[in-house]
């Protein structure tokens, strides 16, 4: 007897296999959602189980090879501040006081002058900030700075009282014949002016040189210089101006002398010359905050010189 044997057709055996492979993989992940992610606590198990799996590494997990930063160098140490030396308060002060304390320059004076000025020691802070300006070496900053502080403290100064007595000096102006009259009222105020911006330690004469009377139309020339006591002295430069109108010549005539000792004050390579006067600054003001009473004293002295 002869079995019959059925054979299967190869492709129904692949389909067979194909549908075994998709209904055991649809029963299994029918109700999952691949796009959700795992809960956290889940997330957790696989990096325990992840790490526990690794080697173990001969570096502390801190030690991970990721490029850091050149570290930035450390600031430089802050320079400790000077010690701020007020000197002896209890003899009365010189006019060049403070003049060994310019050699730290202009910043060191600055906290001195407040300082002392803190302590009520005004005619010792006046002192302070006045040799900002003739010795500090001062930046432009540091001149307004102390040009301020000095136009404060002036009037709650008294005057100096030189100890040897005021220095004489001549305020000389040249102009015509005619225009004399009108011009000498005006020099003497002027000659006044400056003793008080020199707070009293120079006396100042007046004096009118007359010349020819010009023949043209022009505004009248006036030629101004500064002298000693005597034409033995030394004398400035003359600078000369034309006369608009006797309202404007007292503030043209203040504005010569200031330029006047400014340009003499300036040939002394140990001070530093004074400083121009700013734009809406009256020349008084400028006499009086931006020549120091040393710089006063300073050009009295030199003018009673003998010619060089």
């Amino acid at each position: 007897m002869q079995s019959a044997c059925m054979r299967i057709p190869i492709p129904l055996v692949l389909f067979l296999c194909l549908a075994v492979i998709v209904g055991v993989w649809w029963c299994g992940t029918w109700n999952m959602d691949f796009l959700k992610p795992p809960p956290e606590y889940r997330l957790a198990e696989i990096r325990i189980k992840a790490e526990s799996s690794l080697p173990p590494s001969n570096h502390p997990k801190d030690d991970i090879s990721i490029p850091k930063e050149p570290e930035k160098p450390a600031p430089p140490p802050e320079q400790p501040k000077p010690v701020i030396e007020l000197g002896d308060l209890g003899h009365p002060p010189v006019l060049q006081e403070y003049d060994s304390a310019a050699a730290r320059g202009a910043s060191y004076l600055i906290e001195l002058a407040g300082l002392l000025q803190v302590k009520g020691e005004l005619q010792r802070a006046l002192l302070a900030w006045e040799r900002v300006i003739d010795l500090g070496k001062p930046n432009e900053a540091q001149i307004q700075t102390a040009v301020a502080a000095i136009r404060r403290l002036r009037p709650a100064v008294p005057d100096w009282e030189p100890k040897a007595g005021r220095i004489n000096i001549t305020l000389h102006a040249g102009i015509a014949k005619k225009h004399a009259k009108t011009l000498k009222p005006i020099l003497e105020q002027t000659a006044s002016d400056i003793e008080h911006a020199s707070a009293g330690i120079l006396r100042v004469t007046a004096v009118v040189t007359v010349g020819h009377d010009q023949r043209d139309s022009r505004a009248p020339i006036i030629g101004v210089w500064i002298t000693g006591s005597n034409k033995s002295n030394r004398s400035t430069e003359v600078i000369t101006f034309s006369m608009q109108s006797a309202e404007t010549l007292h503030e043209d005539l203040l504005k010569t002398v200031f330029h006047l000792a400014r340009g003499y004050l300036g040939h002394d390579p140990s001070q530093t010359a004074p400083s121009d006067m700013t734009n809406g600054e009256s020349s008084l003001e400028a006499l009086t905050c931006r020549i120091t009473r040393l710089f006063w004293a300073d050009l009295g002295t030199l003018l009673n010189h003998p010619p060089v």
